[in-house]
């Protein structure tokens, strides 16, 4: 995420709970919050909107975007199955039982919070091209 969405973000929070953000704590909560996900961090925000009474802590920020990463990781997950990612290894083509086991591994990695490098950079991959696919979708929505 770029200072510039998170400053929108706060300035979302800050319409909510009737605070202004200094540059100095922008720059603050950005530290902690930058490797997180534009639409990620809005989603947490909009989550602690509608069930948080208070102001929410950068430690409440992290905590909701972890929630909203987990449910987006599993979202690609999904779509690596879709396109046949656990169908193939680099020793050919698998059995569905096998390539059932390889996505249900994943998932689970994900739910543990310990991924191998290997599948965050197979994931990594894969968000950036579902990002791909959700621009082309939206400039082809524009032309239409």
């Amino acid at each position: 995420m770029r200072i510039e969405e998170l400053v929108k973000g706060l300035n979302f929070l800050g319409l909510a709970y009737g605070k202004e953000y200094s540059q100095l704590e922008c720059q603050q909560v950005y530290e902690f919050v930058k490797e997180y996900e534009y639409d990620t961090f809005i989603k947490a925000t909009k989550e602690i909107i509608r069930t948080s009474k208070f102001l929410p802590r950068i430690a409440d920020l992290i905590e909701a975007c972890e929630k909203y990463k987990g449910s987006e990781r599993k979202e690609v997950i999904d779509y690596m199955r879709e396109v046949g990612y656990f169908k193939y290894s680099p020793y050919g083509e698998v059995t569905d039982e096998k390539a059932s086991r390889n996505y249900s591994k994943a998932l689970r990695f994900i739910e543990l919070g310990v991924i191998p490098d290997w599948l965050q950079e197979d994931i990594d991959y894969y968000v950036n091209q579902m990002h791909q696919l959700r621009l082309q979708d939206k400039q082809n929505k524009l032309l239409s």
